[in-house]
């Protein structure tokens, strides 16, 4: 997508080097861009490399209805700091002391080893304002079931296909992400703050902010991602997909991830594919499921570009 390469070459040409959080640089436009997208002109899948759409698919169900194991690097930090406290703690009356890089390692088992994700998209999507509980067996046997019954929250995605079904014209249908009384307990504090469904008509569009954006791993992933939520809200209300909106603050390109970004820049983009999502098994979309969920054509790509994650 010739619109998704030269925000990154915005980003390579103007953007300026700045610390962060995970310790490794990135190259970054704080004040951000904006990517609009029209489905009618087909699926915003990136093909300067090879995406796996399952995975973003399967990340979207999560999402819409509860566990899958894609984000199990991270954890609730009320689960894993005071372990890593405790850990930490125990070497401060070595002569040698650990390395940063000895902390940090253990701080990733520690995070890789729990289950505990936190009350993150999914949960503040379903259950805003309620009491989250983490049981690790009833999880594993009902992925929904992570709430207080007699707390329950609000469910902001159930709500929003109620007005555009039935409200069409509110410009109120917004699902919100970002909870501040839950970010202590949340894994990862959201990326993708919010989105707002807007109906022109007989087309829906979706337009959905995003905070801080990893221009290499993460927005290509969020691109695919919204652009499948958008098709799955429209097909619950029986319209049209119409214009895909990001509003991207603080677009990055990680220092470890710079080669890789001037390689796609150097390839020419392919036609975009097109997505189906069958009514086979469909049962709406609370209750959608990636697996045979969609269907994929004609996505003709380069070669697949591997990064690390900065966590």
């Amino acid at each position: 997508m010739k619109q998704y390469l030269d925000i990154v070459d915005n980003i390579m040409h103007n953007g300026t080097w700045t610390d962060n959080r995970t310790g490794t640089k990135t190259l970054h436009i704080p004040s951000g861009a904006i990517f609009q997208h029209d489905m009618s002109r087909g699926f915003p899948l990136i093909t300067t490399k090879k995406m796996g759409l399952k995975n973003i698919a399967t990340e979207l169900e999560f999402f819409i209805q509860g566990k899958c194991h894609i984000w199990d690097q991270w954890s609730n930090p009320e689960k894993w700091q005071p372990l890593y406290e405790e850990k930490v703690s125990a070497y401060d009356d070595y002569v040698i002391k650990l390395s940063p890089k000895e902390k940090e390692d253990i701080k990733n088992q520690l995070m890789a080893d729990g289950r505990d994700l936190g009350p993150i998209y999914g949960w503040q999507w379903r259950h805003f304002g309620g009491k989250y509980k983490f049981n690790e067996k009833q999880i594993d046997k009902n992925p929904t079931d992570n709430f207080v019954k007699s707390k329950p929250g609000i469910d902001q995605l159930a709500n929003a296909i109620h007005e555009i079904k039935n409200n069409p014209t509110n410009r109120r249908i917004i699902v919100n992400a970002w909870n501040p009384v839950d970010m202590g307990k949340m894994a990862l504090p959201p990326c993708h703050v919010m989105h707002q469904v807007l109906i022109d008509g007989d087309k829906l569009n979706l337009i959905w902010t995003q905070r801080s954006c990893d221009m290499f791993l993460g927005i290509p992933y969020n691109i695919a991602s919204y652009a499948l939520l958008l098709m799955l809200y429209a097909k619950e209300a029986g319209l049209k997909p119409g214009i895909l909106k990001g509003e991207l603050h603080d677009v990055h390109i990680y220092e470890n991830h710079i080669d890789q970004m001037r390689n796609q820049l150097y390839r020419t983009p392919y036609k975009l594919p097109t997505v189906e999502i069958p009514d086979t098994n469909w049962n709406g979309m609370l209750k959608w499921h990636a697996e045979n969920g969609f269907v994929l054509k004609d996505y003709i790509c380069h070669e697949r570009i591997r990064g690390n994650v900065a966590r």
